[in-house]
C-alpha cells in the first residue's frame, strides 16, 4: 500500500478516535422526588403536569418523579407518610394546605430549604417573587421557606346578571342586610317563575369565606391577621350568617363545590361563592361578573400567597440546587404566563400584568380587577383558621345553622 494512502488512512483512524473521545459523556442524571395536587380541576392538573415535564425538557440532566395526588389534602398526607419513614421529599407543593402541620413540623426539624440565600444571589429570582409571599412567609429570623407560583385573591362570589336583572336586583349589596333583601327579591321572581332557581348553594368552605368578611366588616382582629376567638363576636357573626343561611338551597354538608359548579351552570343557582379562578370553571354562555360579599361600608378581598412549594432540606447539594432550578422556573415570566392563559390563576410574578391580557380573558380580568380594588385585604381561611378549627367549622356549622347544635358548644370546640 502506497505510503500516502496509509498516511490518509492513520489520520483517518486518528481522527475517528479524536471524536468519539471528544463526544461528551453520558450526562449525569439528577433525580428529584416531587409532589403535587395543583389545581382544583383535572384539566389545571393536566396542564401543570405538562408544564413540569416542560422542565425537563428544557433542563436534560433533571429527572423528576412526580408523585400526582388528587387534592392538597393527600398531598400533605403522602408527604407525612414518606417524612416519617425518613425520606424528605425535593419539593412539595402545598396548595395552601398543611400549615399547621407539615410545613411546621419540616420548618422546626431543618427538613425544609431556606430559600432566601438563594434570593440574595439571584437578583432575577428575587424579583419573580410576589412581594406578598415574600412579607408572609419571611420568618422572624429572616428564612424563607414557602413560594407559591400563584397568588390567591377571592372573597366574593360570581353572579348570574340575567337573573338579577330579571328579579330586580339592580345594584351589588354593600351590606349584609341588603344581600339578604336581593336573596328575597331571587326567591318572589322565581317563584312567580316557577322556574326552580335558587339565591345559593352555600359549602362549609362559602360559610367559612363569610364568616372572616363579616368579622372583618365588624372591625375585628382579623383585619391584623388574627382570628378573633370571643364568644360574643362569634355569636353576632353566626347570627348574620344564619340569615343568610336561609336564603341557601343547602341545609348540610353532603355536597362539593362541583356540585355548587354545576347548578350555576345550568342557571339553577343566581350566586355562585368561588375565587376569581372560578372564571374557567363557568359556562362560557352565561352572563356573569364577579362582586365581592358585602364589607360594611368598605370593600374587602382575601389576597394571598398561600402555603406552595416547599424544598426538602435533603443534605444532597445537586438535588437541591436541581429543585431550586426547577422553582425559578416555575416564577419565570414565560412558565407564569402559561399559568395565566392555561389555568386562570393569578400569577405570583408581579411583573406580569393580567390587564394586558383583557381581550383573551375579559371574564377573568373583570374579576381580578374587582377584586384588587378592595379597600381591605385579609387572609385566606387557611392563613387565619388552624386546621383543627377549619374541620371543627366544617363538621359542625350546618348543624349550627339549622339549629341542631348548640352555639356554645361550637364555640368551645373551636377554641
Amino acid at each position: 500500500m502506497p505510503m500516502r494512502k496509509i498516511i490518509k488512512l492513520f489520520l483517518g483512524l486518528c481522527l475517528v478516535f479524536l471524536l468519539t473521545g471528544c463526544q461528551s459523556q453520558p450526562q449525569e442524571l439528577t433525580e428529584i422526588t416531587f409532589i403535587h395536587g395543583w389545581g382544583s380541576t383535572e384539566t389545571d392538573h393536566e396542564t401543570m403536569r405538562q408544564i413540569y415535564r416542560d422542565f425537563e425538557t428544557e433542563n436534560p440532566d433533571i429527572k423528576i418523579n412526580m408523585i400526582s395526588m388528587p387534592t392538597s389534602d393527600e398531598v400533605v398526607r403522602k408527604a407525612e407518610d414518606m417524612i416519617m419513614v425518613g425520606t424528605v421529599p425535593d419539593i412539595i407543593f402545598l396548595g395552601g394546605k398543611g400549615i399547621d402541620s407539615i410545613y411546621e413540623y419540616m420548618v422546626e426539624n431543618n427538613y425544609a430549604l431556606d430559600l432566601a440565600p438563594h434570593m440574595e444571589a439571584d437578583p432575577e429570582f428575587a424579583s419573580n417573587l410576589a412581594p406578598s409571599n415574600v412579607e408572609y412567609w419571611t420568618t422572624e429570623d429572616g428564612a424563607l421557606y414557602s413560594v407559591s407560583d400563584v397568588l390567591i385573591l377571592g372573597g366574593g362570589y360570581w353572579y348570574n346578571r340575567e337573573i338579577f336583572r330579571e328579579a330586580g336586583v339592580t345594584a351589588i349589596p354593600q351590606t349584609w342586610n341588603a344581600f339578604e333583601a336581593a336573596c328575597r327579591k331571587i326567591e318572589r321572581w322565581a317563584a312567580k317563575k316557577n322556574n326552580g332557581v335558587e339565591p345559593m348553594h352555600l359549602s362549609a368552605e362559602g360559610y367559612l369565606y363569610f364568616t372572616d368578611h363579616i368579622l372583618a366588616s365588624m372591625g375585628t382582629s382579623i383585619l391584623s391577621g388574627e382570628l378573633p376567638m370571643e364568644a360574643d363576636i362569634l355569636f353576632e357573626t353566626l347570627a348574620v350568617l344564619k340569615n343568610v343561611h336561609e336564603h341557601s338551597v343547602g341545609k348540610s354538608g353532603n355536597y362539593t363545590y362541583r356540585d355548587e359548579t354545576s347548578l350555576f351552570n345550568d342557571g339553577k343557582l343566581a350566586i355562585y361563592v368561588n375565587g376569581v379562578w372560578g372564571a374557567a370553571m363557568i359556562d362560557e354562555d352565561l352572563d356573569v361578573a364577579y362582586a365581592l360579599m358585602p364589607g360594611g361600608g368598605k370593600s374587602i378581598c382575601c389576597e394571598s400567597a398561600g402555603a406552595g412549594y416547599i424544598l426538602g432540606n435533603t443534605g444532597d447539594a445537586k438535588r437541591q440546587e436541581a429543585s431550586v432550578r426547577f422553582l425559578k422556573y416555575m416564577l419565570s415570566r414565560e412558565v407564569q404566563t402559561r399559568i395565566l392563559l392555561e389555568t386562570q390563576q393569578v400569577p405570583a410574578n408581579p411583573n406580569l400584568s393580567i390587564a394586558d391580557y383583557e381581550k383573551e380573558m375579559p371574564r377573568f380580568s373583570q374579576a381580578v380587577a374587582t377584586a384588587q380594588q378592595a379597600e381591605i385585604k385579609i387572609e385566606i381561611p387557611e392563613q387565619l383558621w388552624a386546621n383543627e378549627q377549619t374541620q371543627v367549622f366544617s363538621e359542625y356549622i350546618f348543624g349550627v345553622l339549622n339549629g341542631d347544635f348548640n352555639r356554645q358548644t361550637f364555640f368551645d370546640l373551636l377554641r
